[in-house]
């Protein structure tokens, strides 16, 4: 694994062309040569992560990395942390041989940017996936940044570990991924009454209390403003599992339990448009209904958090145009 290992040098070796011996390798394997080799090479520098006391730069130079950045570009893509993390975790040295890619969602080119292609990988090691967003133009690294990517250059991985039902997750990432983040983007309009309607008539079959927040709640206020996405608020987490069980089927970002952030649980669903639901913290169930304010949306009451609420919100996360349009919508009532 420390020496040059070329498909010319294994084609001599085996007595097949080149073109054969890589065409059977993926019907026999299920990857390419080429993904083999960094796979295999990986893994055998990250027994050298564990089982020795070597820099990491030194591993990387080993193992033909002209940089560390180089190195831990390429270990990201099978294990979805960096060698510094890996090396850390001391977890136990690696078994499998192969990690495949579940899909590829294609090529998206963000304007005036360059082509930014997404996609989901599973490492069978420890039930690790990653969500990948490579060459990703500079003016969209911000929303990478805020969602927790990490970053390498100009790429962006976000991994999961032992996540429960992921499959429906790289599913959906693959239907919907390079929809959505452009949406997020602003890049395409988000349908959101779309969204919100298809929401209802699924949170309707739960029976949980729920409501809505963010940008979407202060459109069905009047005020003008235009929603990427859909924040759903789950009051009671005691609903958790309940909520989790229905809406993981069209979950592009797992919803799990985080008890000790601001929310109790985070996820994403996509319907049309990305639905965000959160869930609050055990210490404010009950919760008091009565503390929302309550529109017509199509001919359904639904909840959705006062202008008060909304303010404070958007005070919190320095928003002062959005401060601004929510006191003067206040002034009006």
């Amino acid at each position: 694994m420390e020496e040059d290992i070329s498909l010319s040098r294994l084609s001599d070796y085996s007595g097949y062309s080149p073109f054969y011996l890589s065409r059977k390798f993926h019907e026999l394997e299920g990857i390419s040569l080429k993904e083999y080799l960094l796979i295999s090479k990986i893994q055998h520098a990250a027994r050298q992560l564990i089982e020795t006391d070597y820099r990491i730069t030194d591993i990387a130079m080993r193992h033909g990395y002209s940089s560390q950045e180089a190195f831990t570009r390429a270990f990201m893509k099978v294990y979805g942390i960096t060698p510094w993390s890996y090396r850390k975790l001391q977890k136990p040295s690696p078994n499998s041989v192969r990690s495949r890619l579940l899909h590829s969602v294609g090529f998206t080119k963000p304007i005036g940017g360059k082509d930014m292609k997404i996609y989901v990988k599973q490492m069978y090691d420890w039930n690790y996936y990653a969500f990948f967003a490579e060459d990703v133009d500079e003016k969209y690294w911000d929303y990478f940044k805020e969602n927790l990517w990490w970053q390498i250059g100009n790429s962006f991985i976000k991994s999961f570990d032992n996540v429960r039902d992921f499959e429906y997750c790289a599913e959906n990432f693959t239907k919907y991924g390079e929809t959505a983040i452009k949406q997020k983007l602003r890049l395409i309009p988000a349908p959101w009454e779309k969204a919100l309607d298809l929401f209802i008539s699924e949170i309707q079959k739960v029976g949980v209390d729920w409501y809505i927040h963010g940008s979407t709640a202060m459109k069905l206020w009047g005020i003008d403003v235009e929603p990427k996405d859909v924040n759903i608020i789950i009051p009671n987490y005691s609903d958790f599992d309940k909520v989790r069980d229905h809406f993981c089927r069209f979950a592009i970002r797992p919803i799990e339990r985080c008890e000790d952030w601001v929310m109790s649980g985070l996820g994403e669903v996509f319907m049309e448009a990305v639905i965000s639901i959160a869930f609050h913290n055990k210490e404010l169930e009950p919760y008091d209904m009565n503390k929302l304010g309550k529109i017509s949306f199509k001919g359904t009451d639904v909840y959705v958090s006062s202008l008060e609420m909304l303010k404070q919100d958007n005070l919190n996360f320095n928003r002062p145009d959005r401060v601004k349009a929510i006191e003067e919508k206040m002034n009006q009532r």
